[in-house]
């Protein structure tokens, strides 16, 4: 292993990735005193991130502690781990780092998704569970869960009678087409296949 290089955090192996469903995200990072890093050596321990802004603080301000070097004040990020598509800085703030690690440990990788979309803002990471529309197959698959959802063929029926219901197409795929062209919603495609939908305007 390279010396400069964080080692890899320890895998539990309970929260091994299952072939049959998307495996919980426990994210952690590697958090190193930078005055070690510059003396040519490095000091610093993986680090549950999906804690409080304050535990994660004080996680770093332990890892500039126990360094040997007096002038270790500074920390920084020099690794990450299980936060999905998010984008862990080397210098971002640690509150911004627990709370989307939250924010992921609670409701997985298409949180991560939402939150590397809008860099972390703390607004747009609260509003997820309002802009977060599912997951599908296709964009399609979305339109034709809500059209299920409200009953529009049974409406149709009732408005136009069985014969010429059954006649009737509804363009889901073009309708989803337009929508993402319109900016109503954001497609994020998925590792593996299928879509993430989240609703813009929240």
């Amino acid at each position: 292993m390279n010396e400069h290089q964080p080692p890899a955090p320890q895998r539990d192996p309970e929260h091994e990735p299952s072939r049959e469903q998307m495996p919980e995200l426990h994210p952690r990072v590697w958090i190193g005193s930078l005055a070690d890093y510059t003396s040519g050596t490095l000091h610093g321990d993986w680090v549950d991130a999906a804690t409080s802004d304050e535990e994660l603080l004080a996680a770093a301000q332990r890892v500039l502690a126990s360094s040997e070097l007096p002038d270790a004040e500074e920390w920084a990020i020099f690794d990450s781990d299980e936060f999905g598509s998010f984008e862990v800085g080397e210098h971002d703030d640690l509150a911004l780092v627990a709370r989307v690690a939250r924010g992921i440990r609670e409701h997985g990788p298409a949180y991560a998704c939402w939150a590397q979309l809008h860099d972390g803002d703390e607004a747009m990471c609260d509003a997820f569970t309002d802009a977060f529309l599912g997951e599908y197959d296709t964009p399609g698959d979305w339109v034709r869960s809500v059209i299920d959802e409200a009953d529009i063929d049974q409406h149709v029926e009732q408005a136009v009678g069985a014969n010429l219901a059954r006649y009737i197409h509804f363009d889901a795929d073009g309708f989803a087409q337009d929508a993402w062209l319109a900016g109503d919603i954001h497609l994020a495609e998925r590792t593996g296949g299928g879509y993430w939908v989240f609703a813009t305007n929240v």
